[in-house]
């Protein structure tokens, strides 16, 4: 299951998807608005930075979405929200220099 969802992830087309079915407006907007600047989709832009944070993510990642999978009367759904909510936090929840998670690559801009 988890294999499923991560690949829905990091496929862009799915990833929009995704986004549009599970997400409340205030990430849709955090995502929609990093995807602008960076000039891409949404879709690719979801699919860079979650490959990111799944390719770099510390045991702590793993172990707080293992957490919430097995904690939830829906795995997929919870496992989704909680990659979103990681690879997208809301401003009250970044680091106290203003940045999302130090070490996390960004999306490297796609050349039109």
């Amino acid at each position: 299951m988890l294999g499923h969802i991560l690949g829905g992830l990091t496929n862009a087309a799915a990833a929009e998807e995704l986004l549009s079915s599970i997400a409340d407006e205030a990430l849709l907007m955090r995502v929609k608005s990093a995807a602008d600047e960076n000039a891409v989709t949404p879709g690719i832009y979801v699919a860079a930075t979650v490959r990111q944070l799944l390719d770099y993510g510390t045991e702590e990642v793993w172990l707080d979405l293992v957490g919430k999978m097995a904690n939830s009367p829906q795995p997929g759904a919870a496992a989704l929200q909680a990659i979103l909510a990681r690879a997208f936090p809301a401003p009250s929840e970044q680091s106290c220099c203003g940045h999302e998670g130090h070490g996390q690559p960004k999306p490297v801009r796609r050349s039109s």
